[in-house]
């Protein structure tokens, strides 16, 4: 009886895999708008449950890396504050960890959205998030000052943001 149902199981697995590996393409296919295809899927593969996820729990994947990439960014600009001598530079770093600061705060509240499946707030939320990078930018493009290597470090880890949040936008956008 049990060696009649190893090919069944090989079977179903078989399909729970090609379906999963599916669900991946197919949501990385559907938001191109957001993301580019191949960002999307490295991205997302990075996680190794991705493999076998549906789409909600590719959502939950990319907040996650979201939420991640934000929490480094602030830990970064934290460092810069502890180091920083010049007014303009100070400030525009001030302005920057508040921003991060709030943005993770809206990413941790849209997980919990997400979890309780009130998509709709948690796309509110990572939306309101979303601009973090292109605020903190424009809080340091307007700081004069002599260190543009240290404004430039930032631009990396803004572009990130924001390419993460796009992914997680794409993503919940086919949950509605």
């Amino acid at each position: 009886m049990v060696a009649s149902l190893a090919p069944l199981c090989l079977i179903l697995l078989s399909l729970s895999q090609r379906t999963t590996a599916t669900t991946l393409n197919e949501t990385c296919t559907n938001i191109v708008g957001f993301v580019p295809y191949g960002f999307c899927m490295i991205t997302l593969r990075s996680n190794p449950h991705s493999m076998h996820a549906n789409t909600t729990t590719l959502a939950f994947i990319s907040l996650n890396l979201a939420i991640i990439n934000a929490t480094t960014t602030k830990a970064k600009i934290d460092t810069f504050l502890n180091n920083v001598r010049e007014p303009e530079l100070k400030n525009g770093l001030q302005a920057c960890n508040i921003i991060y600061g709030n943005a993770i705060t809206d990413l941790r509240s849209s997980s919990d959205f997400l979890l309780s499946t009130k998509f709709e707030t948690a796309k509110a939320l990572a939306s309101a998030a979303s601009t973090a990078g292109n605020e903190c930018g424009d809080a340091l493009r307007h700081a004069k000052m002599a260190s543009v290597p240290r404004r430039r470090l930032l631009r990396k880890e803004n572009g990130d943001f924001g390419l993460l949040t796009l992914l997680f936008l794409g993503i919940i956008n086919h949950l509605l």
